[in-house]
């Protein structure tokens, strides 16, 4: 009788050992998994971070270059190109520059390193937008002046069909031949390089401030020539970007040729003149490269950062 009634209390307790065997298995392996995400966390983040530290080293390299003028490669809006990459320990970083507008610069560092978990690199992206100021305005005429130019029959005021990157160095501008408007001319001429044109005896690619309001030995300029008086064009003047001149410009015997554009301010009350044979032909890239030379990276900047893994 007493073995048949111990013989179902076995079976009981067995069964209550084996429930809390599993229980205190289940348990034991839910601490283990907590425990081992936890340290899959805590690598991940770690990785994170030192992705991150690389993101930022390769930023600050990347923004040297920004500074120093990588940018002006990128001639066109939608341009892009790499400008620095390196490796660091499990690491690496790229860094790219691009321009989506012609206001506005993009730098993009990207760095990756081995998390410690299998198949989960770490990743990290910083994006840095810089605005671009320009110096001057973009002139939408062959020549401007604060009073209408004369012209001769003689002379060439063209503003020829677009090419296709002529329309993409456009954009929104709708050039013509002639404009009158306030008083124009660089803000800072004084900033410019001087150039004495006597003692030039071969092409120049700048920006340059004339020294001498008479041009008596020739002057062949890409980028800008800007005077902070009037002109006396008595030498060949030849200006593949702008022209800038804060009086008036007056024919004197040279011949006036200009691909881009000519601003004249008429700031002592005159006004300007071509001569016959000079010629103005606008072209906005050329105009584009010039303004180029005077623009630089503004101080302030926004950006926004993306981590991934």
């Amino acid at each position: 009788m007493c073995e048949r009634t111990e013989a179902p209390r076995r079976g009981i307790a067995l069964l209550l050992a084996i429930a809390i065997t599993a229980v205190v298995g289940l348990c034991t392996l839910a601490l283990w998994r907590t425990s081992a995400g936890s340290s899959r966390a805590l690598v991940l983040e770690r990785a994170r971070t030192r992705a991150a530290a690389l993101a930022s080293d390769g930023m600050s390299r990347a923004l040297q270059q920004v500074s120093a003028g990588a940018w002006r490669d990128l001639a066109t809006p939608g341009t892009d190109r790499p400008i620095d990459s390196a490796r660091a320990g499990r690491g690496l970083w790229h860094a790219a520059l691009g321009r989506p507008t012609w206001s506005t610069l993009l730098v993009r560092v990207r760095s990756e390193t081995a998390s410690g978990a299998r198949f989960v690199p770490a990743t990290h992206e910083d994006r840095f937008l810089i605005p671009l100021l320009a110096a001057i305005e973009l002139p939408s005429a062959a020549i401007t002046g604060e009073r209408p130019w004369s012209s001769p029959l003689g002379a060439i005021v063209d503003v020829p069909p677009p090419t296709l990157r002529e329309r993409v160095c456009r954009g929104d501008i709708v050039p013509v031949a002639s404009r009158t408007a306030a008083r124009g001319g660089a803000p800072r001429i004084a900033d410019l390089a001087a150039l004495d044109a006597d003692t030039v005896t071969r092409p120049l690619i700048g920006s340059y401030r004339l020294a001498h309001a008479r041009l008596n030995s020739p002057l062949r300029v890409t980028g800008i020539v800007a005077l902070d008086s009037g002109l006396v064009v008595g030498a060949d003047l030849h200006v593949t970007g702008v022209l800038l001149v804060r009086g008036s410009v007056h024919p004197a015997g040279g011949q006036l040729d200009v691909i881009g554009a000519v601003v004249a301010g008429d700031s002592l009350g005159g006004s300007s003149g071509l001569g016959n044979g000079d010629r103005v032909r606008y072209d906005a890239c050329a105009i584009r490269r010039a303004v180029d030379l005077v623009t630089r990276p503004a101080h302030s900047a926004t950006w926004t950062r993306m981590s991934l893994f």
